[in-house]
């Protein structure tokens, strides 16, 4: 998906080469679970609508490894009775695209490429894990929420993440009192391994290329002569849909890397069903003539490739057209063979009228035929 609306909650201190903010979506977030009363302690056994302490841990533990991101709502042992289980499955649901967009518009500021035990990563990411208690009146009203735990290092996610509990439409209870629940959220990045396959960085190559055309109109009569190598930040949803992107920080004005930003959100990657937020970097080095003319390092490689397959797309279209029976196959077209020269044109033909045939030449030897066998007589004078 692709959203340039405002999320819930905008986090302080945004880059201004990030132009685009990741709005949340239910189609983004990956596995939700709700432990509840009422959950069979052991497969099998039928619900006793009690869990222990320990049964509800070893359970979060195993959601947050199943899953790079989800949202648990624990409410007390008091009002575990007193609550519609499933309309807090739904709250759940509700309350991951808000956290996830809290996420994704921070991870876009704060992170960057870096080391970590001697291999490239990327470092600052605010991934962690929060436990917030929200208290809530009979009627649903959120009154206080409180962090009880936290793994997160970044500020700016704790607060974000109370905010949309804040916002949302909780239900009533039955009791008439105050009653509180608490919300977990975790998320994390993942390994990213579906996007270092060769497959992936040849269409990472061929997506920035692409890009990389229409990014010369940003530089074009705004830069001078030199070279200008551009790096940038996507984060991509599971589709290969880029969420938000920027920017690194380089020596093209600020207007021109604002340019950039836009042009390189059309990067799509392969679809990743498994995966959460997925980083790549595209890579794009510019060079500019003293004429002003703008190429790239893969132009002559990317207009190849875009030819060879407009002209393969035309012939499956017109393999397909054929055996629809719309188009037949080219036939030579008729050739007609030339007269020769010194030869006159049949009688009747369209180019010449048709004239009336003379008279055939008469045999001298036959009988009845006047010959002229003197010379031409001179006329005579009047004696």
């Amino acid at each position: 998906m692709r959203s340039e609306s405002e999320p819930g909650s905008k986090p302080r201190g945004a880059s201004a080469s990030v132009r685009a903010r990741f709005a949340p979506a239910a189609a983004l977030a990956s596995c939700v679970v709700l432990l509840a009363a009422g959950c069979a302690a052991r497969k099998g056994v039928p619900p006793t609508g009690h869990n222990s302490f320990g049964q509800g841990t070893r359970y979060i533990q195993k959601a947050v490894r199943s899953s790079n991101e989800g949202v648990i709502i624990l409410p007390s042992k008091r009002a575990e009775n007193l609550f519609d289980l499933q309309r807090l499955n739904e709250i759940a649901q509700a309350l991951r695209p808000p956290a996830a967009a809290c996420f994704v518009n921070r991870a876009i500021e704060t992170m960057k490429r870096g080391k970590r035990d001697g291999e490239e990563t990327y470092v600052d990411v605010p991934e962690g894990q929060v436990k917030i208690r929200t208290r809530l009146s009979p009627d649903g009203e959120v009154l206080r929420t409180e962090v009880l735990d936290t793994g997160f290092k970044d500020p700016e996610i704790e607060p974000c993440i109370m905010e949309a509990i804040q916002g949302r439409k909780w239900i009533k209870n039955r009791s008439g009192v105050v009653q509180y629940l608490d919300v977990i959220y975790w998320v994390s990045l993942g390994d990213g391994a579906e996007d270092r396959s060769p497959q992936a960085q040849a269409e990472l190559r061929r997506q920035q290329a692409v890009a990389a055309i229409r990014g010369k109109g940003c530089l074009e009569r705004r830069v001078g002569a030199g070279t200008y190598p551009v790096e940038g930040l996507n984060l991509v949803d599971r589709e290969g849909n880029t969420l938000v992107s920027r920017v690194e920080p380089n020596s093209l004005p600020q207007k021109v890397q604002d340019c950039l930003s836009v042009v390189l959100r059309d990067i799509q990657m392969p679809r990743a069903p498994n995966s959460f937020v997925r980083p790549v970097s595209p890579r794009v080095e510019y060079t500019v003539a003293t004429d002003g003319t703008v190429s790239f390092a893969d132009e002559r490689w990317i207009n190849l490739v875009l030819m060879e397959e407009k002209a393969a797309r035309e012939d499956r279209l017109a393999e397909v057209d054929r055996g629809l029976g719309i188009a037949k196959p080219e036939e030579a077209p008729e050739t007609t063979t030339p007269e020769p020269e010194g030869e006159p044109a049949a009688a009747g033909t369209a180019s010449e009228p048709a004239s009336e045939p003379s008279e055939p030449a008469q045999d001298p030897g036959q009988a009845g035929i006047k010959l002229k066998l003197g010379g031409h007589r001179r006329s005579e004078a009047p004696r």
